[in-house]
């Protein structure tokens, strides 16, 4: 076995799922459950929102409460494929605790409860368009200075937004999160395992060019999906256990913003104020039957207690007390997968605004973006213990690693809280 076969064996194992506290070492799903996977508010992080009429439709906004100064920049985060600006929750709870600003999430193009004109039209161009468009009607000609902060699918649409000719002078900053051309993003991924092995890849065959050869396989990935849940606890569990997003506090918050009631058509957001817990998760019979040939055994954790859970799979779409559905059909935005990565390394490099790439793994750089770290044209930083969804499993770090950047950059100051932190003095990263 080569040493590189070797190390992808080592470093490219699928994330081990949240440790569970169940009782018994067979417990279907929800028996001796101990964790609270009860949706969380979103008035909790975002102060309030705004509905932006543009000529694509009407965009979703999040906002957090207004800076102290006007001319303070405002962190505009855009989320990835299948998310919502909701994603971002807990990272605004952060970063505003640390750095004087403003966080403007945007739901993008269906997604969340963003209603554009033609939902299917996720193309990078039309994507760009709308947040340009968002922008110039929330501030008029006047922006303040704008912080683009992306995540996959929406790392692409930053960048290629800071390149905008209308927005370029008041963009001042790019962070791109887990997101690169070369390679698929983040290797080390609940989902991007789960994508290749449903699809017969081993870890000797692991492409070693490009994430767009990769995004054949995304389809297999989608198939594995559960296509509905029996409640928005049923699903925030899922997202949890499934490796999706690592923080319960985070799935709690951004998973309602992702699956729709099929009866209403309503996001689950609308429900989460008015939320009645489900008391019991296996009305048939699911709580003390034996395991079923859907389950999901999981392990416990790391220190070897033994304990195991059974977490039932979430039934496919026909099956009884199956209430909640996604948001996003993904897998019908295959055509647009490629034109959101494609030359995205150059028109990074290309910015003029500071850059800032964090990875989950130091082996999603492509030759372009290696050459580019060596010659110090952007920050880059590695972020351990996370999964793709980087800033919700750590959002405390993502936020101390950005706030370190802008205050590098002198784009903002610190807060009072802030300055106790000492983030300015913090290492610059790789």
């Amino acid at each position: 076995m080569s040493t590189l076969q070797k190390t992808i064996m080592k470093n490219k194992l699928p994330p081990r799922c949240p440790k569970t506290s169940g009782v018994s070492k067979l417990a279907p799903f929800g028996a001796g459950r101990r964790k609270d996977y009860t949706p969380v508010s979103w008035k909790q992080y975002f102060e309030r929102f705004v509905d932006v009429e543009t000529d694509g439709g009407t965009f979703r906004v999040y906002l957090s409460p207004e800076p102290d100064h006007p001319q303070r920049p405002r962190f505009v985060t855009l989320h990835g494929g299948g998310y919502s600006g909701l994603s971002w929750a807990l990272f605004t709870e952060e970063i505003t605790n640390m750095v004087h600003c403003q966080v403007v999430s945007i739901d993008l193009r269906g997604h969340g409860e963003t209603k554009a004109n033609d939902s299917d039209d996720l193309s990078a161009e039309t994507l760009v368009k709308d947040v340009e468009q968002v922008l110039h009607k929330l501030y008029g000609d006047s922006l303040p200075p704008i912080i683009l902060v992306g995540h996959s699918m929406g790392g692409a649409i930053a960048v290629r937004t800071a390149l905008l000719p209308t927005l370029e002078p008041f963009v001042q900053g790019i962070a791109v999160i887990d997101v690169v051309e070369g390679i698929p993003p983040n290797c080390t991924g609940a989902a991007w395992w789960s994508m290749l092995h449903s699809s017969g890849y081993e870890e000797r065959q692991l492409p070693e060019s490009t994430a767009m050869d990769a995004l054949a396989s995304m389809q297999s990935f989608l198939r594995g999906r559960p296509t509905h849940f029996k409640s928005i606890e049923h699903a925030i569990e899922w997202c949890v256990r499934s490796g999706q997003v690592r923080n319960v506090d985070s799935a709690k918050v951004s998973m309602p913003g992702q699956i729709v009631n099929c009866d209403t058509g309503l996001l689950a957001t609308n429900e989460v104020e008015s939320y009645q817990p489900v008391e019991d998760l296996g009305e048939a019979g699911s709580r003390h039957d034996a395991p079923h040939h859907d389950s999901i055994l999981e392990e416990e954790g790391a220190e070897g207690e033994g304990m195991q859970h059974h977490f039932a799979k979430p039934a496919v779409t026909g099956d009884r007390g199956m209430k909640y559905r996604w948001r996003i059909a993904l897998a019908g935005t295959e055509r647009h997968w490629a034109g959101w990565f494609r030359g995205l390394s150059a028109a990074f490099l290309a910015a003029r605004a500071p850059r800032l790439l964090l990875l989950a793994s130091v082996d999603g750089l492509d030759r372009e973006l290696t050459v580019g770290q060596m010659q110090g044209k952007f920050q880059m930083q590695v972020l351990t213990r996370c999964g793709h969804a980087v800033h919700e499993d750590t959002p405390g770090e993502v936020a101390r690693v950005i706030a370190a950047f802008v205050l590098r950059h002198h784009i903002t100051t610190a807060t009072d809280n802030g300055e106790l932190m000492n983030i300015a003095s913090g290492p610059p990263g790789c």
